[in-house]
């Protein structure tokens, strides 16, 4: 490259800057969707564990290959992902009874 310094060529060759929150909500989106319409539509069940696990490898190939050093992140984040997610099993019940008993 023409790039005169090192840093300015670490900042050309170095990938994008890893952010954790869009990670956890594409993961909250594919769960929320499939909790509240698996019950009408089962084969959302099987496509969201597939799109998980491409998820799952697309991003640890990615921050083995592409990504920057990830920043620190503390359990806050974790911690509040988990807590929305205990809400997805009320969903499945709820929307699932709505659909079962809807004539």
């Amino acid at each position: 490259t023409s790039k005169t310094s090192i840093q300015a060529f670490i900042n050309v060759q170095s990938g994008p800057a890893y952010f954790m929150h869009f990670k956890y909500a594409a993961l909250l989106n594919i769960i929320f969707v499939t909790m509240t319409y698996g019950f009408a539509i089962p084969i959302l069940f099987p496509i969201a564990a597939a799109a998980i696990a491409v998820l799952y490898f697309v991003e640890k190939t990615m921050l083995f290959y592409a990504y920057r050093m990830p920043p620190m992140y503390d359990e806050r984040l974790s911690q509040s992902v988990l807590g929305m997610l205990s809400w997805a099993p009320i969903f499945l019940t709820g929307f699932g009874f709505w659909m079962a008993s809807n004539k």
